[in-house]
């Protein structure tokens, strides 16, 4: 009789991480930033510079598919208004971060897509940046034959594949402050008066405002907004890293945020970690951290720890979750 083959249990653990990046990069880069940035915009205004830098084959080409023009080609107004989309574009027209902004003079151009911010030189340069990408846009028109938004996403998701895979080892800590991040909103949800990719402010029980926000030293920040300033509530040190020998490095970090988060006036302090260990063994690393958390424990509802991290915000914001 032959052996059974023992198969190992496989771990999602990267696909999981591709779900909650995917989250983020699509409020950003996809159609539905490029929809919102349109409607803040006079559509008199992007027809003028449609018909100003794009041949009219081209447009008359999307017109025909049912398509306005500004879905495949920028122009310097949309990326004005909104400098993100910027992501957009190197996306439809796929090249990847580190072949785009390496290319010549596209460096410049790369704060638009990591901050959303437009420099000095990227201003003065936008025209020439937008005349460069539509030539390179109306080749990929003029060869891909029929096409709809759907294509379009596609090709997007296409790019951004193979960008998320080579990255994904070094990028765990992100993927956890996310999907951290993803929890909260979830819990508040009823309450969120306004939210974007990166904070969410809600409007709680006694009336007042609170933030939640990523931030980079705490990973997440929630704070209380007052008529006579801002308070201090909830500081949230992540560490995603699934490597128990680097574990006790990586509280020691998450200390150094929070002693200085303390000296701002925060008085919970949270470190949320991804490895099986007894938190006993890190409070003497973190004297500072009111609550250990582990990440996949309060991500799964019928643990002790899931209610106990959901209570806790619900006393500390003032809310019913």
């Amino acid at each position: 009789m032959p052996n059974k083959v023992s198969y190992p249990i496989l771990s999602a653990d990267l696909q999981v991480g591709f779900h909650y990046r995917l989250k983020t990069i699509k409020d950003l880069f996809f159609h539905g930033a490029l929809s919102k940035t349109v409607k803040a915009v006079k559509i008199s205004d992007i027809d003028f510079e449609l018909n100003k830098y794009v041949a009219e084959e081209s447009l008359q080409k999307l017109a025909s598919l049912s398509l306005r023009g500004e879905v495949i080609f920028p122009i310097p107004i949309l990326l004005t208004a909104n400098p993100f989309l910027i992501g957009y574009y190197r996306l439809l027209l796929g090249f990847s971060q580190k072949e785009f902004y390496s290319k010549g003079p596209f460096g410049a151009f790369r704060s638009m897509e990591d901050s959303g911010k437009l420099s000095r030189i990227a201003t003065d340069n936008l025209e020439l940046l937008c005349k460069s990408l539509i030539s390179t846009a109306e080749s990929l028109v003029t060869q891909i034959g029929e096409f709809n938004i759907s294509t379009l996403a596609d090709l997007q998701l296409l790019t951004v594949g193979p960008q998320f895979r080579g990255s994904m080892n070094n990028e765990y800590g992100q993927v956890a402050t996310q999907k951290t991040f993803s929890l909260i909103k979830e819990f508040v949800k009823s309450y969120i008066l306004a939210s974007t990719p990166t904070s969410i402010e809600i409007k709680n029980d006694s009336g007042r405002t609170v933030e939640i926000k990523f931030s980079s030293d705490p990973d997440i920040e929630i704070i209380e907004k007052l008529s006579t300033g801002t308070r201090g509530l909830i500081s949230i040190e992540i560490k995603g890293g699934k490597d128990i020998s680097n574990i006790h490095n990586r509280i020691g970090e998450a200390e150094k945020s929070h002693q200085k988060a303390r000296q701002r006036g925060y008085f919970e302090f949270m470190t949320i970690i991804s490895v099986d260990i007894e938190y006993s063994f890190l409070k003497s690393e973190s004297p500072t951290t009111s609550h250990f958390f582990h990440l996949d424990k309060i991500s799964d509802q019928t643990t002790v720890e899931y209610n106990k991290f959901r209570e806790l915000l619900s006393s500390i914001l003032g809310v019913n979750i």
